[in-house]
């Protein structure tokens, strides 16, 4: 079980070779920071490595005492967390939105927030929608087809998807209420992140479908193919603009971000919708928060 999911943290893993060296239930810790390498700099003593050692450790303590996913609590909190003097336009945004949204709920920092508080609040759609839950499913179990046609891992990629598609029959067969997937699966790194794979390797597909339409906002000297091992199928890697907009696109479940930072939303707005109003096959009934570095769950009153 662990050895296969090191094969989709391994950039090499979903499409051949892969190496099974440490734990997978957490995130490496050097994943956290930076590998800055600063030109004629003089080698870091046995004692410098120690210290930054200890401060990684230190990091990634601190986030796995923070639950994967955490209960619903009141909106009102956010606006809590800053100072209408220091910090006014966070704040004065998140009074806003307590217009409008009643609770959140919080998601882990660790890389996997976007896909995870994606997840968490699909679940709890179809846990209430019926219809949405019938097509959520077909979607996606029409994905391991598309995944080994584009040339995937047969033996990892089946995997991960059986995992994926047992976990949603045992909600549309089982009857699974939200406390007991809340609890088996959702709190849970190991059964956790085998779910958010499967939804990497969705977006990553996606993108791999559609190569003439994404591989023009590629930067740097990266192929399409090399973007999506390192940026999407990775795991603990953010999420960006282009991979987000994918997924979207692969689950054909429109969703609306509210950014508290004018700036980081596309167009400079304050939120966005994916895909955009006019191509959106019905209004986004899933609402997540953008802070810096990281996705929640949002709920409207």
């Amino acid at each position: 079980f662990s050895s296969l999911l090191l094969m989709a943290e391994d950039p090499q893993a979903m499409h051949g070779n892969a190496d099974a060296s440490q734990d997978p239930a957490l995130p490496d810790s050097t994943a956290a920071v930076p590998n800055v390498a600063i030109p004629l700099a003089p080698p870091a003593s046995q004692e410098d490595l120690e210290a930054t050692q200890r401060q990684l450790d230190e990091i990634r303590a601190e986030i796995i005492q923070t639950p994967l996913v955490g209960d619903k609590i009141p909106f009102e909190s956010v606006a809590c967390e800053y100072d209408k003097d220091t910090s006014p336009e966070f704040y004065n945004k998140a009074i806003e939105l307590c217009q409008t949204y009643d609770t959140i709920r919080v998601i882990r920092k660790d890389g996997n927030c976007f896909y995870r508080a994606f997840l968490v609040a699909q679940i709890e759609l179809i846990l209430s929608d019926p219809d949405e839950k019938a097509r959520f499913v077909s979607v996606c179990k029409g994905w391991k087809a598309r995944l080994l046609h584009l040339g995937f891992s047969e033996f990892t990629t089946s995997d991960f998807c059986d995992t994926f598609f047992e976990f949603l029959d045992g909600i549309v067969d089982g009857g699974k209420t939200w406390a007991r997937i809340y609890e088996e699966t959702f709190l849970d790194d190991n059964n956790a992140n085998y779910l958010i794979i499967f939804l990497r390797l969705m977006a990553s597909g996606y993108v791999r479908e559609k190569e003439a339409d994404y591989a023009p906002f590629i930067d740097g000297d990266r192929t399409l193919a090399e973007y999506c091992v390192s940026e999407i199928e990775q795991m603990w890697v953010d999420a960006d603009h282009l991979s987000i907009a994918a997924f979207v696109q692969a689950t054909g479940s429109p969703i609306r971000i509210e950014y508290m930072d004018r700036g980081a939303a596309p167009g400079g707005g304050w939120h966005y919708e994916f895909p955009e109003a006019h191509e959106q096959p019905f209004p986004p009934r899933i609402h997540l928060l953008y802070r810096p570095g990281h996705y929640d769950v949002i709920y409207r009153k």
